[in-house]
């Protein structure tokens, strides 16, 4: 849903202006209400302070939150304010990411070294054989205000004048870039953090700017360079030796496409180019295919012959230029779904998949296909419309918004009286619907129902969860939510691992003893984080819906 309204929402900023709600910038508590949204002086008490109130009806293009005022509780000012300035040269802009809610000192259990803890029962099994745990658009945690030039799907050209506009000369309004990003934005971790809460399928997205080097995109292009996160991934992979990771190399999850279909207006040399870098970064990590083959050898000798990186690479012939260090990305068998904004239908299709799923893993794994399956959710163009012109115009209707946004855009029926305004917020409501086929997926064990290779989706929590609360990851709260719900999460990570354990035992692997200690152990785990309905007429979850 990326590609159709940056064209418009552009178009409408430029024409309308930017507009937003009216906010007090001191009496923000939040990174991202402070950041996300435009602010007019006002004069009202409390105001930013006696001084300022001249400049009554100001509009101001963001604030900045102040990190260091307040004894480190923070603030937010307003930005180039020359009354109100922050208390240090500390602080947060627009152009910043607001920092998920994540405690680094808290070791993680288990998750970051699963494979190696369960490798006398997963051992012996190939890659085919497992179910991993993926994020959708896994580097969208850390986007720029960028357009990439190759952001804006079949607008090549479009996409290099916004690259321009957004980047070099800066012309955008940060607070349309800040909006792109709100809808482009899929996790809340760091790649490390999501490693270490289980995640071992990775979506990784990269495009050739026109300055020459490689960003990760959504849209926007990564705040770092593509290589960078790629040498992350090979810190976290030493750090951790029993792992292994699959990683899919796309420019937008089309494994099929190729030439310029794949990454316009990229030449082969710069390709394979920027492909030699990746070789030699991963050397002793990345597989060789002339020796080891995800259908037939087993994860125990991927680990010992130092092949636990498995890329699956987009554009396989003319990227790589062959190369035996990588998979064939049209090997990936990657199965979409419907989206929440029509979760009727994704709710019949996920089960359908996944009573069949063991079936089509085995046709896939014949042919040394990685059956992947999508759980992730994308904005659908009316709510990405409904929310912009709330934003940015100032003449819009808010009722009639919300009313097209949840009558047109979902089929959620108790999504009332309130637009999802970012796709975090749509991907946390689809992850609500997301959690009850995951379930039925595995408490079905027994009457053959399973999971693909890989499912990947988004809103990644930790513990290897996914949320499904109302709460966003970088904090922001909702009026009126059911208060215990506001973190509720569902256990990811460690349902396909424990689909893993059962599917193993069932065929022999491990001793009884060791597959019972194994899966109570999961089972332990799983128990933290129970599946719960509850029924909020407000933001979309129902209790009995759908049946």
């Amino acid at each position: 849903g990326m590609d159709k309204f940056v064209i418009a929402l552009v178009a409408c900023a430029c024409v309308h202006g930017a507009h937003g709600a009216v906010w007090d910038c001191d009496k923000q508590t939040t990174c991202a209400t402070c950041t996300g949204v435009s602010h007019l002086l006002d004069s009202a008490p409390g105001g930013p302070t006696a001084s300022s109130n001249q400049l009554n009806g100001t509009q101001l293009i963001g604030c900045n939150w102040c990190t260091k005022d307040n004894g480190g509780a923070g603030g937010c000012h307003a930005y180039g304010s020359l009354f109100n300035p922050c208390d240090s040269d500390e602080y947060l802009k627009f152009t910043d990411v607001c920092p998920t809610d994540y405690d680094d000192s808290k070791e993680v259990e288990f998750l970051p070294d699963w494979m190696g803890t369960l490798s006398p029962i997963l051992g012996e099994l190939t890659i085919l054989d497992l179910s991993l745990p993926g994020t959708h658009d896994t580097l969208t945690y850390d986007l720029s205000t960028t357009v990439s030039d190759g952001g804006i799907d079949d607008y090549p050209e479009l996409s290099k004048v916004l690259n321009l506009l957004s980047g070099k000369v800066d012309v955008i309004p940060g607070q349309i870039e800040d909006f792109i990003r709100l809808q482009a934005r899929t996790q809340g971790l760091t790649l490390t953090q999501q490693l270490d809460n289980g995640i071992r399928f990775i979506d990784f997205r990269h495009m050739r700017e026109g300055n020459g080097d490689w960003y990760s995109l959504h849209c926007l292009e990564s705040n770092k360079l593509a290589i960078d996160y790629l040498k992350e991934l090979k810190n976290w992979m030493l750090s951790h030796p029993s792992e292994v990771v699959v990683i899919w190399m796309t420019k937008h999850g089309s494994g099929g496409a190729t030439g310029n279909d794949a990454y316009p207006g990229v030449k082969p040399a710069d390709k394979q180019a920027y492909w030699s870098q990746i070789v030699d970064l991963m050397d002793g990590l990345i597989i060789d295919t002339t020796v080891s083959s995800p259908n037939s050898t087993a994860i125990n000798d991927l680990v010992a012959r130092g092949h636990r990186l498995i890329p699956y690479v987009g554009d396989y012939v003319e990227f790589t230029s062959s190369s035996k260090y990588a998979m064939d990305g049209s090997l990936m068998d990657n199965q979409l779904g419907s989206s929440v904004d029509s979760e009727a239908s994704a709710y019949a299709s996920e089960q359908s998949a996944f009573s069949s799923a063991s079936a089509t893993k085995a046709a896939d794994k014949a042919q040394n296909k990685l059956y992947l399956r999508s759980m992730a959710t994308s904005s659908p163009g009316c709510q990405v419309e409904a929310t912009a012109m709330m934003k940015f115009d100032p003449f819009a209707n808010e009722d009639d918004q919300i009313k097209a946004c949840t009558s047109g855009c979902f089929d959620v029926p108790s999504l009332v009286g309130w637009c999802p305004p970012t796709l975090m917020d749509v991907a946390q409501m689809g992850a609500y619907y997301k959690q009850l086929t995951l379930e039925l997926a595995y408490t079905n064990f027994d009457a053959g129902w399973s999971f693909p290779n890989a499912i990947y989706l988004d809103a990644v929590d930790v513990d290897g969860t996914i949320r499904v609360g109302t709460t966003l990851p970088w904090g922001v709260t909702k009026d009126d939510d059911v208060e215990e719900h506001k973190l509720t999460r569902y256990p990811y990570a460690d349902t396909l691992i424990g689909y893993n354990v059962k599917m193993a035992c069932a065929l022999g692997k491990g001793d009884g003893a060791l597959c019972e200690e194994k899966l109570a152990m999961v089972e332990e785990r799983r128990d933290k984080y129970k599946l719960e309905r509850w029924a909020d007429g407000k933001y979309g979850r129902s209790a009995d819906w759908p049946a």
